[in-house]
């Protein structure tokens, strides 16, 4: 048996462990925020303008409507926009919200459509959900700036594009931030907060108390492509890509992650992102890391083929309708046939190193982006994925469990699964960890920067 197949027996939390352990990274999540920021000073966002009528438009109104805030939303479609007050009910179940009773009446009361900008320009906040590409992002905001008041609060829903790059041309960026929504799959409702460096602290704090009063955890993390939970996703998808290119089965490579503990399966995650969204993550996270990114033309023939996940029936998986309401099928045959010519080569593993050829790569970036200060703290990280994307809770997130099968082991793992590609080489971080019996807890601690502070329970790993 290999390093790498015994890595991932035991290390599990119980329920009750891994609930505390939750709760724990959330109340230093607050502390710091406010320890940091004013934001009991803050001025409250009374009504929020929507730009895009879309899935994530949805998800942004539902949001708000749930707790009483109005919304304004337009789109250049006039389809979409006739039709978003009919999708925004089927979007309050994954915020929690399904038992309102006066959910109609809600609707009717507090969401507005209009074609005209400048409605939407007169909103506290305005969340700009558009197209993924800077030049259009860029332009929008040209027209947006001369509509809003000083003091209107501008973010994009941006999933990739670094903050500083879209306001390197507005007159006024330090109102301009990152506000990354999550349709909620994790174990709590949240969303990354990402100031650029031009970004005031009142701005943050007007976001942060935002997020507070709609029942959301706001995560402040750096500026940067992808940002951090985006990045970790990434490593996890394409880690499932590369192992369809070696021959290995989806349903073999999903059943890895879910065993695990991971809500969903790597390849079952490309359905539920959209495999055109992932393209377009692919192609921006390729600019700046040589290893993120698969380089395969497994998406692009996905997506010429109209097989684009579960929004249109058919990805990875085939999505069929049942009386309780869609449900995943079977594999899709037109996928399989379209992977076939794409596979390099065959290897064989077993169940437990595709399960460790999955996970591995998420512990690998979230050292990343430790080293490169992305994220505060290990806890801070943890924590956005845990909620952002359904990573098992029973781990404690990536550093946590890195903590609790230690460096050493994940190291002596990754030797072992070398010869699966480059994405699988430890990190500075972690070889430093596994030499010196480190770890990313005791040396990223979760007491908001200030050192005098005593170690919380969210920092004592046990073995």
């Amino acid at each position: 048996m290999t390093s790498s197949e015994t890595l991932l027996q035991g290390n599990a939390m119980s329920e009750p462990e891994a609930s505390l352990h939750i709760a724990a990274l959330i109340g230093e999540n607050h502390r710091r925020n406010h320890a940091r920021f004013r934001i009991d000073e803050a001025r409250p966002v009374e009504r929020v303008g929507i730009v895009g009528a879309g899935v994530m438009g949805g998800v942004v109104a539902a949001s708000a409507i749930g707790y009483g805030i109005p919304v304004v939303i337009t789109d250049q479609n006039p389809a979409a926009l006739a039709d978003v007050k009919r999708e925004i009910p089927k979007r309050m179940p994954m915020e929690g919200l399904a038992a309102l009773t006066d959910l109609d009446e809600r609707v009717a009361r507090l969401v507005s459509v209009t074609p005209d900008l400048a409605e939407v320009a007169a909103c506290d906040l305005v969340v700009e959900s558009i197209v993924e590409n800077v030049t259009t992002k860029r332009n929008f905001y040209s027209d947006l700036e001369q509509l809003c008041p000083d003091e209107t609060l501008i973010v994009s829903n941006t999933s990739t594009l670094p903050i500083a790059e879209l306001a390197a041309h507005l007159r006024l960026p330090q109102r301009f931030g990152g506000l990354h929504y999550f349709p909620p799959i994790g174990a709590r409702k949240m969303f990354e907060i990402i100031p650029s460096d031009k970004t005031t602290d009142n701005a943050t704090a007007r976001l942060i108390q935002f997020a507070e009063r709609i029942g959301r955890i706001p995560i402040v993390v750096a500026d940067g492509r992808g940002f951090v939970v985006n990045r970790i996703l990434m490593a996890y998808m394409n880690a499932g890509i590369r192992l369809l290119m070696q021959g290995v089965g989806i349903k073999a490579i999903d059943s890895a992650g879910l065993a695990f503990g991971m809500r969903l399966g790597p390849i079952r995650l490309y359905d539920e992102v959209g495999l055109d969204v992932a393209m377009q993550c692919g192609w921006s996270f390729s600019a700046d890391s040589e290893t993120l990114v698969a380089r395969t033309p497994i998406i692009v023939r996905m997506m010429k083929a109209k097989q684009l996940g579960r929004k249109a029936g058919r990805g990875f998986y085939i999505y069929e309708a049942a009386d309780n309401g869609e449900q995943v099928g079977d594999v899709n045959a037109k996928a399989v046939q379209i992977i076939e010519p794409q596979i390099e080569s065959r290897i064989d593993l077993s169940p437990a190193e595709i399960e460790a050829a999955v996970i591995l790569p998420m512990v690998i970036e979230a050292t990343k982006l430790l080293e490169t200060k992305r994220a505060s703290s290990a806890g801070q990280l943890d924590l956005a994925v845990m909620c952002g994307i359904g990573f098992a809770t029973s781990r404690g997130g990536p550093l946590y469990w890195a903590d609790r099968v230690g460096a050493d082991r994940i190291v002596d793992a990754l030797k072992s699964l070398e010869h699966l590609g480059p994405h699988l080489c430890p990190t500075h971080s972690l070889l430093d960890a596994a030499k010196h019996g480190l770890r990313f807890y005791d040396r990223n601690n979760d007491n908001g920067g200030d050192p005098r502070a005593e170690p919380s329970s969210a920092v004592r790993i046990t073995p």
